[in-house]
């Protein structure tokens, strides 16, 4: 009876434990084989169960609704790229700081931050007693030219009489012809003495002519004759003289008069020079030498825009006074800005670019893709603080998206390489901590572990895992990836 009861006892034990290790058999049995993840570049075979498992087949409506876009790979040149940290500034050549020329009082201030400004605009006036000086003394010596001016002209027609009247003489022509032909011309006190000389010489040939008809009848002794003749010849030689000296001293006037003038011109330039230096750089683009709009308010001056553009900054308002170069306005033209990078010694000579090369820049402020900007200069010195040499590009803010002191990132292309597989990096997924890309088999889709390389602008380099021909998808690839991970539990 014992017997019985200890074999039906250790029949039930056994059952008991084949049935907690089935059950137990069971749970830590999986239901089919783990997911693989095709790490060669040879193609399986289609009766291949683990490469079957991991080929993902999607209907074309769900193919659409994924949005797989594929590309065939292939050799190309990848442009490796460096990003460099910089900033917006202002274009030199469309930022104008305007300062006042000398002491004096804003008068009046016409704008404001934030207005836009045409060149020539009126700004702001001020009064300079120095200004005022400055245009007074102008104006003397413009009085002063015109009047040496008029000198000479009056020299120049003196003399220019004086010769008319020589030839006539010399022609031996009738004092009265003279006088009528001569008529309006200016002579001067110097051509009038020689016309008296010339007179007398006439008269005195008169007499020595009539002495001749005289002198042979007896009538006049010949003493007498002789006295006359000689008187004759004297005028004669004191008309000579006279010419002589006439020339001389016109001439001479008229160049003591052209030497007035340039004296006085002298007296003008200084005068201006004077100005200009005064205004600075307002002389080019202000009233300049212009005395004043109201030559009774000498001491004026209208401060007008140098640039077309926006006013950035305005710092004194009306009835302030201010001194010599104070700052009155920022003006500058947004329509075209600087990107400064920072080119550190590691970069100068990875960073291949010159004057006129394109390069990217972007910036976190602004949700716009990166920009071209054309470079303008690359530094030759190198800041003590950083270390770094400014490489400057020119962008266009047409736009006015940007604003001078933001921070952006500009990207320059560095080195290529040459003959290599290069896929988007939207290709690459991550499958169980390697990288991997769905490439087109079978009328399906199967991951396929890469060997990553350099990365450039988007691109990345695949240096094992693809060959060329083969068919990536380069977009919807997260899709198969989650569909590859649902089929992996199930």
């Amino acid at each position: 009876m014992n017997s019985k009861v200890i074999i039906y006892a250790l029949c039930a034990l056994v059952s008991i434990g084949l049935g907690a290790w089935l059950i137990y058999a069971s749970i830590r049995s999986p239901s089919k084989p783990p997911l693989q993840v095709d790490a060669s570049a040879d193609s399986p075979t289609p009766t291949d169960s683990a490469t079957l498992a991991d080929t993902i087949q999607l209907t074309a409506e769900e193919l659409k609704a994924a949005g797989i876009r594929t590309q065939t790979v292939k050799r190309q040149t990848l442009q490796l790229t460096r990003t460099l940290p910089a900033r917006f500034k202002y274009d030199d050549a469309r930022h104008v700081s305007v300062r006042t020329p000398s002491e004096g009082v804003l008068e009046t201030v016409l704008v404001k931050s934030g207005d836009s400004v045409v060149v020539g605009q009126p700004l702001a006036t001020i009064r300079s007693p120095a200004l005022g000086d400055a245009r007074s003394r102008i104006l003397s010596s413009e009085t002063n030219l015109t009047l040496a001016e008029k000198s000479l002209q009056w020299e120049a027609d003196i003399q220019v009489g004086v010769e008319q009247l020589i030839g006539l003489i010399r022609a031996a022509v009738p004092v009265g012809l003279i006088k009528e032909t001569l008529r309006g011309k200016t002579l001067g006190n110097l051509g009038g003495q020689l016309l008296t000389q010339y007179s007398k010489s006439e008269l005195a040939n008169k007499i020595a002519r009539s002495l001749d008809s005289v002198g042979e009848s007896g009538a006049i002794s010949g003493r007498v004759v002789q006295e006359r003749l000689s008187q004759q010849q004297q005028a004669q030689a004191e008309l000579e003289a006279s010419i002589e000296q006439t020339r001389f001293q016109t001439k001479q006037s008229m160049d003591r008069a052209a030497a007035v003038v340039e004296a006085a011109k002298r007296d003008v330039q200084i005068a201006q020079h004077s100005l200009s230096t005064l205004l600075g750089s307002t002389a080019n683009f202000n009233d300049g030498l212009d005395v004043s709009p109201n030559a009774q308010d000498l001491s004026m001056l209208t401060i007008r825009a140098p640039i077309t553009g926006t006013v950035e900054r305005r710092v004194f308002s009306a009835t302030e006074r201010v001194t010599p170069q104070s700052e009155l306005f920022v003006i500058a033209d947004t329509s075209t800005l600087w990107v400064e990078a920072d080119l550190r010694s590691r970069d100068w000579e990875a960073i291949t670019v010159a004057n006129g090369d394109t390069v990217m820049v972007a910036t976190p402020s602004v949700d716009a893709p990166p920009q071209p900007a054309i470079v303008y200069a690359i530094g030759r010195e190198a800041n003590p603080a950083s270390g770094a040499i400014p490489l400057i590009a020119k962008i266009s803010n047409l736009e006015g998206r940007y604003r001078p002191g933001l921070f952006a990132r500009v990207t320059a292309p560095t080195t290529a390489i040459d003959e290599a597989i290069a896929i988007p990096e939207s290709a690459l997924v991550d499958l169980d901590g390697r990288e991997a890309v769905f490439v087109e088999r079978y009328e399906g889709f199967q991951a396929v572990a890469v060997e990553v390389g350099q990365r450039s602008d988007g691109r990345v380099e695949i240096r094992n895992g693809l060959e060329v021909g083969q068919s990536v998808v380069i977009a919807g690839a997260f899709t198969l990836k989650s569909e590859l991970l649902l089929e992996g539990e199930e």
